[in-house]
């Protein structure tokens, strides 16, 4: 390979299309603004200059809610969130406490709303897979790992962006996954775990000062922080109704399933070798469970991880039997859980200049709390993702004659558009894949003074990864399960 071929270099994503139907405007919208249009005409055939004058506000009102918009959404979306979650509120759907005497169907996910439908199959190996029979999917957890990416140098930054470009194209082109989600879950563990670590390995009689080792290293302790830990999840998501066909010919029902499972999560682990990823397990029910535990109450990593520093090595404990939170209360802006406050942004912008693989780095390693960074990938057929092209150069082409009707001049975001949708065109005819990245940050606390400190922390990674984060107001319990809890699910 060439030195030129394993050049870091930067790339540039692809701008946030905000197409409508006429004017930039959605369906929702132009029928906002000739609702109050129409009323403005009765009105002034009806009333003459008077009528029209009086029924000013009303018209007046439904125009602007039509036009308007606050942090680039329109009026229309923020008027449908209030009320949704007005509604829920009052039918207590924010709210949510464990029934403990409540029987629970064996394999049922313990968990609110809709995941009460998932169900966990164990596998003839250990393993286990989410079973979502009304979304017709089924979701399986591998956890990884891989060298930093900050460590490596540049050649070999380059040979990963190019491997991890070469992933995505393949699962394009592999019908069966509907997405895959890629999750780092940072977790803090103070310098104490170091301490009762050490008091419990190493045993000092009274009185005796220790060794000069066991000194400078009593000291190493004392002034050492909270360690972060990092824990990569990907959930890989496949289609149960597209691989109909390929599910029977393996045999059909459960091992038809099971060998299909077996042959994807084979393909995305040679797929993830040559990117320098490696797959070390493939979750069982325990592990799962543990992880879902993990997501809603927080203090149990702590008291787990204790628990099992104490018991004896051959000592094992047993499954836990329950994955779901034991309260959970919704708020507009947060979600508090069994012990711990979460809030959820999405990345609603990705960075506008040329950056280098890794420009997320901020993100990931902001501050010494609790973080969970979740890429969503979904991947586009061809024909969908041309389609939807042409559709983006009708949108522009009209968008030119507006202007050139009323002798408005084009703008440069305007040109950048359609450069980058050309370029896009291009890719594919190529034979380049098509996906479509989403990206979530949740923030974990103790209180809510500790959440709004870490959220100006979070903003100020943001800032330093040139990305724009948004916080997802009135739908946090939904914006929790699709960047909290590893089940490869998006929300936009």
């Amino acid at each position: 390979m060439s030195d030129e071929s394993r050049a870091l270099e930067p790339v540039k994503f692809p701008r946030y299309e905000r197409r409508g139907i006429f004017m930039g405007l959605k369906w929702y919208q132009l029928v906002l603004v000739a609702t109050g249009v129409l009323v403005a005409i009765i009105a002034s055939a009806a009333g003459g200059p008077g009528g029209l004058i009086v029924t000013a506000p009303m018209w007046v009102s439904l125009v602007l809610f039509g036009v308007l918009q606050y942090s680039r959404i329109p009026y229309p979306i923020w008027g449908s969130l209030i009320v949704l979650f007005f509604v829920r509120s009052l039918l207590g759907q924010t709210r949510y406490l464990a029934r403990p005497e409540r029987p629970v169907r064996a394999g049922k996910l313990a968990l609110p709303g809709g995941l009460g439908n998932l169900k966990v199959q164990p596998l003839s190996r250990g393993e286990c897979v989410i079973l979502d029979a009304p979304g017709k999917e089924a979701i399986v957890v591998l956890r990884c790992s891989t060298r930093s990416f900050a460590l490596l140098d540049d050649d070999d930054k380059a040979w990963a962006a190019k491997a991890w470009s070469r992933v995505q194209a393949g699962l394009a082109q592999r019908s069966d996954i509907a997405r895959i989600a890629v999750q780092d879950y940072t977790v803090p563990y103070p310098s104490s775990a170091l301490q009762d670590f050490y008091d419990r390995t190493v045993t000092i009689d009274d009185g005796e000062r220790g060794t000069w080792g066991q000194v400078a290293y009593q000291d190493l302790i004392s002034a050492a922080g909270s360690a972060m830990s990092h824990d990569v999840l990907l959930s890989l998501v496949v289609d149960t109704s597209k691989s109909r066909r390929r599910i029977k010919e393996s045999g059909g029902g459960r091992t038809g399933l099971e060998r299909l499972l077996r042959l994807e999560v084979g393909a995305i682990t040679t797929s993830l070798a040559t990117h320098g990823v490696r797959v070390d397990e493939w979750l069982s029910e325990s592990r799962l469970l543990d992880v879902f535990r993990g997501a809603f109450d927080p203090e149990a990593l702590a008291r787990g991880s204790s628990d099992s520093a104490r018991q004896p090595r051959d000592e094992k404990q047993p499954p836990r039997q329950s994955s779901g939170p034991m309260a959970i209360d919704e708020h507009w802006t947060y979600l508090r859980s069994d012990s711990g406050f979460h809030q959820t942004f999405w990345v609603a912008e990705w960075p506008r200049q040329k950056v280098y693989p890794g420009f997320l780095h901020p993100l990931v390693y902001v501050g010494d709390f609790r973080h969970t960074v979740t890429q969503v990938i979904r991947t586009v057929p061809t024909i969908e993702a041309l389609r939807d092209i042409r559709s983006a150069q009708e949108a522009h082409e009209t968008r030119r004659r507006i202007n050139a009707r009323f002798d408005r001049p084009t703008t440069r975001e305007q040109r950048a558009e359609e450069e980058e949708v050309s370029q896009r065109e291009e890719e594919i005819v190529a034979g380049h894949g098509d996906v479509r990245p989403t990206a979530f940050v949740t923030i974990t606390a103790d209180s809510l003074e500790d959440l709004a400190r870490h959220r100006h922390e979070l903003e100020s990674a943001a800032a330093g990864a040139f990305v724009e984060l948004r916080l997802l107001a009135g739908q946090q319990w939904a914006a929790f399960i699709a960047g909290g809890l590893p089940l490869g699910r998006g929300l936009r």
